[in-house]
């Protein structure tokens, strides 16, 4: 089946995203972004001038831990998760020639509800984390 090239969103509302809901976002971001900083403590560190723009990340002994962090709604989900592992891949592609090992993390706000997501980050070497105790950082650190 081929896309339909000639399409458009014109006809879209454009307030058809609910505001509260986007506060709600960002309100879920800087709350697991904060909670992920205090985990980490003083190590914590925001990207530099130079740096892809991650959210968060701590060096460790030889390991340099950069972080994406999502927020999480039922409707939202999936395409976060998608977005977010993609996101943090990219970053640890990025700041690999900067650092002995850079350990990839996505900090959700919440455990996901589709377990295969933990399968999934594992596989690709990405730590899938959530307030409040962040426990496969807890292992990894």
């Amino acid at each position: 089946m081929l896309a339909d090239e000639d399409a458009s969103t014109s006809a879209r509302d454009p307030f058809e995203i609910d505001p509260n809901l986007v506060d709600r976002g960002v309100r879920g971001h800087a709350r697991t972004q904060n909670a992920l900083a205090g985990f980490v403590g003083g190590l914590a560190r925001t990207p530099k001038p130079s740096e892809p723009q991650y959210d968060l990340a701590w060096q460790r002994d030889d390991v340099l831990y950069v972080a994406e962090v999502k927020s999480l709604t039922r409707i939202n989900e999936e395409r976060q998760l998608r977005l977010g592992l993609g996101q943090v891949l990219r970053y640890a592609h990025l700041l690999a020639a900067r650092a002995t090992r850079v350990q990839p993390v996505l900090a959700v706000e919440r455990e996901p509800s589709d377990s295969s997501w933990s399968e999934l980050c594992n596989a690709q070497g990405v730590l899938l984390v959530w307030p409040p105790d962040f426990s496969a950082l807890s292992s990894a650190t």
